[in-house]
């Protein structure tokens, strides 16, 4: 009997499909090393059965537009409840994509630090990836899944 694959959570929202793109693109270079991934919109499913998929796997990915300077809502609050879920020793990595400032991958990186999880560089793409940045987001996802086969 084989091993099973490690799972790859990736959680998004989006308001003009941008992040979606990214999260798809992520998903795509994950799958392409050997993990399994769940690909999940936070508007789609609720925060609770969210938190359950993400206590089951080995990495996540969290993702969000830049509204005003800052991740949309419904994923700060997404952060917000794993600070009291078991995250130790999860692969986390964060993504965005934006228009004019970027800052939404960078601060879920900080809300998610005291979750003690072992987080990547963040992944910021302007605009709806396509090209050479849809290429950098498969390679992210490439690269997360690399460090959850480290394990």
């Amino acid at each position: 009997m084989t091993d099973p694959k490690p799972k790859l959570v990736i959680v998004y929202g989006t308001g003009t499909n941008n992040t979606r793109a990214v999260a798809e693109g992520i998903e795509g270079g994950a799958r392409d090393e050997g993990v399994d991934t769940v690909l999940l919109n936070v508007a789609d499913i609720s925060k609770e059965e969210i938190v359950a998929e993400i206590t089951g796997a080995e990495g996540v990915a969290i993702g969000s537009p830049t509204y005003n300077r800052k991740p949309i809502p419904a994923i700060v609050t997404l952060a917000e409840m794993l600070k009291d879920v078991d995250m130790e020793g999860k692969v986390c990595a964060t993504f965005g994509a934006y228009g004019h400032s970027g800052e939404a991958p960078k601060t879920l990186k900080r809300v998610l630090k005291d979750c003690n999880m072992k987080q990547m560089e963040v992944l910021r793409i302007l605009g709806k990836p396509s090209g050479s940045t849809l290429d950098e987001c498969r390679e992210y996802g490439a690269e997360i899944a690399r460090n959850m086969l480290e394990k």
